[in-house]
């Protein structure tokens, strides 16, 4: 019999073989373990930012909806309405029929809405999808650029005397936004539907990759305003409008204060407005 430092050699290998397998198995329970681990730890983070971000769209929508309830003109009120629209050449998706989200009844109701939506972005920003972040931005843009135009009534050349105070920009205000809300009420919907559809989207399609910091992450976001800005200026039916509110708004507060305005200094503001090109001929805004 073979001896090794005085013990029989099939001693040694079976002493051999039992660390080894002792040794395997002790490199498996630590895999297996930190494995294991890992994925308990995601799925709990998972768990954490599905229920946060559940909580964050049921808000988000809930707010949204309260306040995008629709109206139709009667037919009666209608008429003069429509007739002043589509002489603007404004579409009205549903015509002869005038229809507006609430938000757009009145100044007052708009701007609730329009701080409600962007201190309910800036509260849940960190929860939502990518996807859903951008939408939500660019309806945040969307409504910027129609509030901007409210505040255009400030900005016209006025005739000598004629003041315009609170309430009369409110009014002003009043009447513009009804004729936004009835020509830009499909677009609206669509906007409001798509975001709906992507909120769903984030939630059965769970995305867990984090935001990467640097020069990378500010190149993206960038491109992300850059993409808005090609959207409400190019794509969409507001877009197509940022040369024709303009001459609405002058028209609109012509007619409220029965005066005329200098054509050289309203077609001033209506180029810087509407950015148009110094070869655009004169129009007549009477």
């Amino acid at each position: 019999m073979e001896l090794y430092l005085g013990y029989p050699i099939f001693i040694w290998e079976g002493l051999i073989n039992f660390v080894s397998v002792v040794v395997a198995g002790l490199v498996i329970a630590f895999i297996t373990t930190f494995y294991l681990k890992k994925k308990d730890e995601k799925t709990r983070v998972a768990g954490v930012i599905l229920e946060k971000r559940v909580n964050a769209q049921h808000e988000i929508l809930q707010f949204v909806e309260s306040n995008t309830q629709k109206f139709e003109m009667l037919q009666s009120d209608a008429i003069i309405l429509r007739e002043l629209i589509l002489s603007h050449d404004l579409e009205l998706p549903y015509d002869p029929q005038i229809q507006y989200a609430d938000i757009f009844s009145s100044v007052d109701k708009f701007h609730k809405f329009f701080h409600g939506f962007e201190s309910i972005l800036e509260k849940h920003k960190l929860w939502l999808d990518l996807k859903v972040r951008h939408q939500m931005l660019l309806m945040n843009s969307y409504f910027a650029s129609i509030n901007a135009m409210l505040v255009s009534f400030n900005r016209l050349p006025l005739p000598n005397g004629v003041k315009l105070k609170e309430k009369d920009f409110t009014v002003l205000g009043n009447k513009l936004l009804l004729i936004l809300g009835a020509g830009l009420d499909e677009e609206f919907n669509f906007l409001v539907m798509d975001l709906e559809v992507l909120m769903v989207n984030s939630i059965y399609k769970l995305d867990l990759t984090r935001p990467k910091s640097g020069f990378f992450s500010k190149r993206k976001a960038s491109k992300e305003v850059k993409r808005v800005e090609n959207f409400l200026y190019n794509e969409s039916l507001f877009g197509e409008y940022i040369r024709i509110i303009p001459i609405l708004i002058i028209q609109i507060l012509q007619a409220y204060k029965n005066i005329e305005i200098n054509i050289d200094e309203a077609m001033d503001y209506y180029m810087k407005v509407a950015n148009t090109s110094g070869a655009d001929k004169p129009h007549s805004f009477l």
